[in-house]
Order: C-alpha cells, then sequence, then structure tokens
C-alpha cells in the first residue's frame, strides 16, 4: 500500500504494522484534533454570544483577541469609574478630571510607586466590593 514506508519498516517489524502505526497515527491525531474544537469551542464562547455564531469556528476564533482586548478596556473603565465615584463620595470637591492627565508634575517615579503600592491594599478592597 505504501511501498517506501512498508519497504523501510519491513526488515524491523512485520508487513502489517506500518498499518497499525497509520491507523494509531490517525486514531490520536482525530482525537486530539476534536479536543482543539472543544477546547476553540469553549473559547470563542466565552467572549461572544450566542448570537454571533455566524461563521466557522475558525474565523470566529480568530476574533477572540479583539473581544478579548475590547472587555479588558471595558472592564479596567468600569473599575476606575467606580474608584473615581468612591473618590468624589469621600471629597465632592475632588477635581477628578485632572487625573485623566496622568501623574502630577511635582510627583517623582519613585514616590508615585510608593502611592500605588500603598493603594493596592485598598484596590483590592474596593475589587472585592465591585465583585459582591
Amino acid at each position: 500500500m505504501f511501498p517506501l514506508l512498508r519497504s523501510s519498516l519491513l526488515g524491523c517489524i512485520s508487513a502489517d504494522a506500518p498499518l497499525v502505526v497509520l491507523i494509531d497515527g490517525t486514531e490520536n491525531y482525530q482525537k486530539e484534533l476534536q479536543e482543539l474544537r472543544v477546547a476553540a469551542q469553549t473559547v470563542v464562547e466565552s467572549v461572544g454570544s450566542a448570537e454571533e455564531s455566524d461563521g466557522n469556528l475558525t474565523d470566529r476564533l480568530q476574533k477572540v483577541p479583539r473581544k478579548f482586548a475590547k472587555y479588558l478596556v471595558e472592564a479596567s473603565s468600569n473599575c476606575v469609574a467606580q474608584a473615581l465615584g468612591l473618590v468624589k463620595s469621600y471629597w465632592h470637591w475632588a477635581k477628578i478630571g485632572v487625573l485623566g492627565d496622568g501623574m502630577c508634575s511635582t510627583c517623582d517615579h519613585d514616590q508615585f510607586i510608593k502611592f500605588v503600592e500603598e493603594a493596592e491594599l485598598v484596590a483590592d478592597q474596593i475589587v472585592k466590593l465591585i465583585d459582591q
């Protein structure tokens, strides 16, 4: 059936072995391919809705990075808005608009890192509140 393969393996094992090796390899390949399909389907469904099922699995899987990036931007924006809303709830007069410009010009990088480290504990508490 496969003369080159058969002749190269004939000296080592029986004549039926190449067919068994090919069938076994194909079965393993098919099993792995099915597992990949299931995993890809899971990823696609995790970032898309049922209405967005148009197109084949490959096309939909290729859209996942953009959808995931969009989700991260929306989630980050929501979390920042929640945190700034908390700031305003305690200090109504706070001018949070200037925060969009980034770090204050009189604050050096090392000082900013210390502020961030201090804020991480509070940030974890805020995230727990949002998660409830």
